[in-house]
């Protein structure tokens, strides 16, 4: 821990201790908004609000310090601090200045500061070149407090990387949209002082948004630790997709369509315009957007931008789109049409079925330059699991160029090399990683741009077939209510169920930690008191009985009004699966496995079900050969082509994906080549330990290549 990380802390740990001894019941009407606000499910963490406070105040006193030291009392009181840096704010030129439950809950305790005490963290913070803010906010906010909202920050070589090249100009005026803890902006800052902008005007060429008070305040306190602005700030405080609103009121609206800051309805004929923050347009926007999952995105945002983008670009968005797609769309509307745009972007954007609209987009409104990706052993974005890439875009006036650069990265080599692969825009193989040239006619909307350069004909081998000659696959059982259709033993036995309205069933990947599931397996899960007993009513239940009482109970939970179950034509009735041959862990980190189900077993839909054909699956040692070829490391580098990628070397892979994995058809081996293929498979499921896993899914590989001719 730096020096300057240990002064925050012996500052804002205190006083958050003081804090949380007074915070109001979690009923308390202002912190249930607070934490609706950060998406907060569950119950409020104490703890992590009155730190929040505690930071807020800290951040406040460091403003009233920078800008207005002379103007301190010796000790700080925390009226002082609130009121002092909302003049100061107004001064900068910050309107609305921003507010929040925070500071109204730090004036109830009236905690004091001592201005030697923020001197000497304001010199400490000066000498660090990391953000030290930043880092310790996400120490003391937990992952999940923070996704709602996106606050995940961007290390300064990637922020330096983007800045660099989206910024060619000194006259270039630059646009952060969700400026975070500030290093976009400081970056453009270096930028362009580096192309000879003045310190007098540089402020007046940086634009930011954010949506969040308190992280608002950690940027800005950043950006005034390096600098000193000499005109007003061009920061504000609120939604970059919805300006007019009040910051934050989007979060808590019931779903309407939003236009120029007033509710209204979408009536046929009328033309919903989405406002902007700026009334200008940008020459360079570099941005981290927020990838809030859909089904988290307020019916305002899916219903206005859906819109927005159908009657201006002719484009439907897909209601699955997370919030970058709107991100991504409003800043396409603020950027000049000869400007520069670099977008830290999902890798699901490039490879999701659901996105193709997207890419559509980008086609038809913008110039692709450059995809930049990082190998999944590079932890670029910590604590995030989402995959990610850069994306670095030119306005549609730009001229058009031949070719667009696929970069991998599997070290970081520095910024400068990557930006000369950019500009190079050849093919290029070092130990940093690598580069291809994409034909842009090859960038069809429904082909994964990610994996285009790095296909190697894999998909046109004589020696493969796609997956779906094989068998067909399907998605598990999607129950509607898990914990109430799956039982364990003891609640059948509570409920005095009939053993011939259950079936056994896989809820969870963790439940099959090999490649083989067996009866002992499942019986393991029984002696554990796993629930492992799928209903499978298949009618109506017969009144009176332990079945008909069951189901009432649920009805009581008003489990029947749900909408998986209501499109049922009862409720509680089962989707008819047969036990599959093979189940696949579609959606696992690291440790993706096709799995030979021994049993009888059936699988929710956190499994995909492969039904082999049957001159496969009737024969043991053709269905082990077909086994040991899906575990090999061809294709699980195959399923990256085919599925997409999620942070932490994750893959999920949808049926209709999964379809085209590329395959060695066990049908056309030799009796030798399967033989030994099923021998191998048969030591996959032996194996005790990843190095061993490794070891054998490495013999599978070598056996590949000898059967096909590949040295």
């Amino acid at each position: 821990m730096t020096g300057a990380r240990s002064l925050l802390e012996s500052l804002v740990v205190p006083i958050a201790d003081r804090l949380a001894w007074v915070l109001p019941p979690t009923t308390d009407e202002n912190l249930v908004q607070w934490a609706t606000f950060h998406g907060w499910d569950g119950a409020v963490d104490r703890q992590v609000v009155a730190r929040q406070a505690a930071l807020n105040l800290v951040l406040r006193a460091l403003i009233c310090y920078r800008l207005d030291a002379d103007e301190l009392p010796t000790s700080i009181p925390t009226h002082f601090i609130l009121a002092h840096s909302n003049s100061l704010l107004q001064n900068l030129g910050i309107s609305p200045q921003p507010f929040s439950y925070l500071d109204r809950f730090a004036v109830r305790v009236g905690v004091a500061l001592h201005k030697s005490q923020i001197a000497a963290l304001t010199r400490a913070l000066q000498c660090e070149r990391r953000d030290v803010i930043g880092d310790a906010y996400t120490s003391w906010v937990p992952q999940d407090a923070r996704r709602t909202l996106g606050q995940f920050w961007t290390p300064w070589p990637i922020a330096q990387l983007m800045t660099w090249w989206a910024i060619q100009s000194s006259d270039d005026c630059v646009l952060d949209p969700a400026f975070g803890s500030g290093v976009f902006l400081l970056t453009a800052i270096d930028r362009l002082t580096y192309l000879g902008v003045s310190a007098e005007t540089v402020s007046r060429q940086v634009a930011g948004v954010e949506l969040s008070p308190l992280v608002f305040l950690m940027g800005l306190t950043n950006i005034l630790l390096r600098y000193v602005p000499h005109t007003q700030l061009r920061l504000q405080w609120g939604d970059f997709l919805m300006p007019k609103q009040e910051p934050g009121a989007v979060l808590r609206e019931s779903p309407v369509v939003y236009v120029t800051g007033t509710r209204q309805m979408s009536l046929p004929g009328m033309k919903i315009s989405g406002p902007t923050a700026f009334s200008e347009q940008f020459d360079a926007i570099v941005c981290n957007p927020p990838y809030t999952r859909h089904h988290h995105l307020p019916e305002a945002y899916k219903s206005t931008w859906a819109t927005v983008m159908n009657q201006e670009y002719g484009v439907r968005l897909s209601r699955f789109s997370s919030l970058f797609a709107y991100f991504f769309v409003q800043a396409n509307r603020m950027l000049a049409s000869t400007g520069r745009m670099a977008f830290v972007t999902p890798t699901t954007v490039f490879e999701a079925s659901y996105s193709s609209q997207v890419k559509a987009f980008i086609r038809r409104q913008l110039r692709l330059r450059a995809i930049i990706s990082f190998d999944k052993a590079l932890s670029v974005f910590e604590g995030v699991d989402t995959a990610a890439c850069i994306t670095l875009i030119e306005g549609p006036e730009t001229p058009a160029k031949d070719r667009v650069i696929h970069i991998q990265i599997r070290e970081w080599p520095g910024v400068e090399q990557v930006l000369q692969a950019v500009e190079q825009g050849g093919t290029i193989t070092a130990g940093w990683g690598s580069s291809c040239a994409l034909d842009p006619s090859t960038l069809e909307p429904h082909r994964k741009w990610t994996v285009i350069g790095y296909e190697n004909n894999r998909f046109d081998n004589e020696h493969f077939v796609p997956l779906s000659s094989l068998a067909r696959v399907m998605r598990g059982i999607a129950t509607g209510a898990n914990d109430f259709f799956v039982l364990s033993d003891d609640e059948v036995t509570k409920w005095e169920l009939e053993r011939t309205n259950l079936r056994p069933v896989l809820t969870k990947t963790r439940e099959v930690p090999g490649y083989a599931f067996t009866q002992a397996d499942f019986d393991r899960l029984g002696h554990a008191g796993k629930k492992r007993w799928l209903l499978y009513l298949m009618g109506p239940v017969i009144p009176g009985t332990s079945e008909a009482r069951y189901i009432q109970y649920g009805e009581a939970r008003g489990l029947h009004k749900r909408s998986l179950v209501r499109t049922r034509s009862l409720w509680y009735m089962m989707e008819q699966r047969d036990p599959a041959p093979i189940y696949f862990t579609y959606l696992s980190r690291r440790r993706s496995r096709f799995i030979y189900n021994q049993t009888d077993v059936l699988a929710l839909n956190v499994f995909l079900c492969i039904y082999p054909r049957p001159t496969i699956s009737q024969d043991e040692t053709t269905l082990k050969a077909l086994l040991a070829v899906l575990n090999s490391l061809v294709a699980k580098d195959s399923l990256r082509y085919v599925g997409r990628t999620y942070g932490g070397d994750t893959i999920k892979v949808e049926p209709r994906e999964m379809d085209r994995l590329p395959v060695l058809n066990p049908l056309e081996l030799a009796s030798g080549d399967r033989e030994r293929l099923a021998e191998l498979f048969d030591q996959l499921c032996c194996t005790d330990s990843e190095e061993a896993e490794k070891i054998v899914r490495q013999a599978i590989n070598e056996a590949i290549a000898a059967i096909i001719g590949v040295p």
